[in-house]
């Protein structure tokens, strides 16, 4: 499986002023979040095959959108 774009994300909710992204690249998902305007922090996480990789991907991205983040374009 060819690697996914980079999806971002953000939550902003009173002082809270998140973002969160998430790509995957054959068997690794990767994670980045952190406060908008800072770099953030990376997590690459490996899975036995690409489609382990794939349910996570799938259940990260329904665990943030259910908390209320928000896909948006990535700021430049």
């Amino acid at each position: 499986m060819a690697a996914t774009a980079k999806r971002y994300f953000e939550f902003i909710d009173g002082d809270s002023k998140k973002f969160w992204e998430i790509w995957m690249d054959g068997a690794v998902v990767t994670t980045c979040w952190g406060k908008i305007g800072t770099a953030g922090q990376t997590k690459p996480k490996t899975f036995p095959d690409e489609a382990k990789a794939k349910k996570e991907y799938d259940k990260l991205l329904a665990e943030k959108t259910g908390k209320g983040y928000a896909e948006k374009p990535r700021p430049a």
